[in-house]
């Protein structure tokens, strides 16, 4: 399993952090029901539900809880998916097999805020709603559209005219959109250190700085081999999504890594008022998606992409300031003080993927940009997966991991693909 580097910037999220966790690593031989490997969200909500359900869990994790992707993100809580609407999920997937997944996307929100209730999980929440302007005509009647199809199916969405998105945006240049009213934002590392807190007092057993370096199949169950220990248990659920290395090895080559980065102003003072007033979270239509929200102290978090990963230390902060700054001249100088990065996974369909294997390995992955809600939502059908529920019955069905064809290729150089869609953007109407 391959974790963060440990010399990699440390996000803004661990600094503001007011939960504490720590758990030691694993030095003996232990045995488990159920064996999760992964500490973000993904894995803890897992553990969670598995151990409310009466399993005896373990759970490993290469560094700190939340020390991945799941503590680097931005932190904005989304109840959609990235491309697929209702109408586009019922598509894919028609029939029942639709129709509980859309139910899942919907909840989603829901099921989030309602750990952070549950283990009073201090991580500066707020449930604000989430705003994605259109940056052209064509998009804003596409997520008008979109917006349509959520709210028929029960999500408190709605379309957003252009001067009521400029008003609460703070700034203009975009062709209207639409809402969430049911989502918000998070301080995200906080609330995967909360979450550990969490699972250890439902009786979760947690090991920090206890990478999986070896996953094997036993006469015992499997054994998942640690640098000082290991776990003997009936079912492992991978749920480490672009740091799953060779323990699964198709897994690792059915997903895209992609490194996020992110940056953060100084404090804005009185400026920061001006700027979603009504403090939403907002991310727009484009395909090099532009997107900000403020923290407890006022600051703007935001972030790029890069085609070019060289001195991403400087380049991307003043990407993201000329941005910002385009959108809200009156922002100060010297403006970005932080900087840091997480890597995703992403399918090429941008849908989650679910895998079972009939000797008790399971795994999701595939959050594509939006695995605060989506991973808590998920837990529960992992766990159903884990416990075995037909495959009809689960909210994602169960599909073989299927490598991407020349994945070494892929996987090193799909950012060079973001000079066209930056293109494509700039010539959308």
């Amino acid at each position: 399993m391959n974790s963060w580097p440990s010399d990699a910037p440390s996000p803004l999220w661990m600094a503001l952090c007011r939960e504490t966790f720590s758990a030691s690593p694993l030095t003996e031989a232990v045995e488990a029901d159920v064996a999760v490997v992964g500490g973000g969200y993904a894995g803890l909500a897992a553990a969670i539900e598995l151990r409310r359900r009466g399993h005896n869990v373990v759970l490993l994790e290469a560094a700190k809880v939340g020390y991945g992707a799941s503590g680097r993100a931005n932190g904005q809580v989304i109840g959609a998916l990235t491309r697929h609407g209702p109408a586009a999920i019922r598509k894919v997937w028609p029939g029942e097999r639709g129709e509980r997944f859309i139910n899942l996307v919907r909840g989603s929100v829901d099921v989030l805020y309602e750990l952070i209730d549950r283990y009073e999980i201090d991580c500066d929440a707020r449930r604000t709603g989430w705003l994605q302007p259109a940056h052209s005509p064509g998009r804003a009647r596409r997520v008008a559209d979109l917006a349509a199809q959520w709210a028929e199916a029960g999500a408190p969405t709605a379309a957003v005219a252009a001067t009521d998105m400029q008003a609460r945006l703070g700034t203009g240049g975009y062709y209207g959109g639409w809402e969430h009213r049911g989502s918000g934002h998070i301080n995200p590392y906080a609330f995967a250190v909360g979450l550990a807190r969490g699972a250890a007092s439902e009786g979760v057993r947690l090991y920090e700085g206890s990478p999986a370096l070896e996953l094997t199949r036993g006469s015992n169950g499997w054994v998942v081999t640690t640098p000082r220990g290991k776990v003997t248990a009936a079912k492992v659920a991978l749920t480490t999504a672009a740091h799953s290395g060779n323990l699964w090895p198709e897994l690792r080559r059915s997903v895209v890594p992609v490194t996020s980065y992110q940056a953060a102003t100084v404090p804005l003072g009185y400026a920061a008022h001006k700027i979603l007033p009504n403090d939403e979270a907002a991310s727009d239509t484009r395909m090099d998606l532009r997107y900000f929200r403020k923290d407890r102290e006022g600051r703007l978090v935001s972030g790029a992409a890069l085609a070019l990963q060289w001195a991403a230390a400087r380049r991307l902060p003043a990407l993201v300031e000329r941005r910002l700054r385009a959108a809200f001249p009156f922002l100060p100088p010297n403006l970005m003080t932080q900087f840091w990065g997480g890597r995703i996974a992403m399918t090429l369909d941008r849908l989650p993927h679910l895998h079972r294997r009939p000797d008790g390995l399971c795994a999701w992955i595939g959050c594509n940009g939006r695995g605060l809600a989506l991973a808590c939502a998920m837990a529960p059908v992992l766990a159903d997966a884990l416990e075995g529920v037909p495959d009809k019955q689960l909210a994602v069905q169960p599909t073989e991991p299927e490598p991407i064809p020349f994945h070494f290729v892929v996987s090193r150089f799909a950012r060079l693909i973001l000079p066209w869609y930056r293109f494509k953007d700039s010539r959308e109407v």
